[in-house]
């Protein structure tokens, strides 16, 4: 019996012996294993990153760095045109010249178009010297010949080239000292039209 119950426990401790030594086995085969795993996803993990930066550096480029199409002429206007605006001017009468002996007078509306923002404060401030300006022009003009199509037009960019002159030498950009009875012809600056929205020779 003494026999028989050594010979039990020498099997027992070699049983638990070789299921610790499979365990161990077994743990050591898994480890490699959970490692490349582990690896693995970090690689994943990494590969999504940059595919995120990468896109987000794309999206940055295409809506603010790429190159911008160049508009047409036509688009160009069109876009410029929505900043126009205009100024009302107070009504002006004056005498014309007059060849029948009779005294004639004109009254006249004037719109002024403009794009700059800041045409309407400058035109406020200048209103005197627009004023006295538009009245000299108007006033040398002959009574039976200031209705006519071509001369109203003429009056229209007279006026326009008189006005920007005076912007141009508030600013600093004309020659000092040039004589306001020769305005300028030209369409350079703030007024981009003149327009008579009334009309009246009496």
């Amino acid at each position: 019996m003494i026999w028989t119950s050594c010979s039990i426990s020498r099997d027992s401790c070699r049983l638990e012996h070789q299921v610790r030594h499979d365990f161990w086995s077994i743990d050591m085969a898994e480890k490699p294993a959970r490692a490349k795993a582990g690896k693995g996803k970090w690689i994943i993990v990494a590969a999504l990153v940059v595919v995120i930066l990468g896109g987000g550096a794309g999206g940055v480029w295409w809506f603010m760095l790429r190159p911008k199409p160049q508009l047409s002429a036509q688009q160009l206007a069109a876009q410029r045109e929505k900043l126009a605006h205009y100024i009302s001017l107070e009504p002006f009468v004056t005498n014309v010249l007059s060849q029948d002996g009779n005294t004639h007078y004109l009254q006249v509306k004037i719109d002024l178009k403009t794009y700059e923002p800041k045409a309407d404060e400058e035109v406020k401030t200048m209103t005197p010297e627009i004023r006295n300006t538009i009245l000299r022009i108007l006033a040398s003009q002959e009574a039976s010949k200031v209705s006519t199509v071509a001369v109203r037009e003429q009056l229209r960019k007279e006026i326009q080239g008189a006005i920007n002159q005076l912007f141009a030498r508030e600013s600093g950009n004309a020659a000092h000292g040039a004589s306001p009875a020769k305005p300028a012809t030209g369409e350079k600056g703030p007024i981009a039209g003149v327009y008579f929205t009334a009309f009246v020779v009496q």
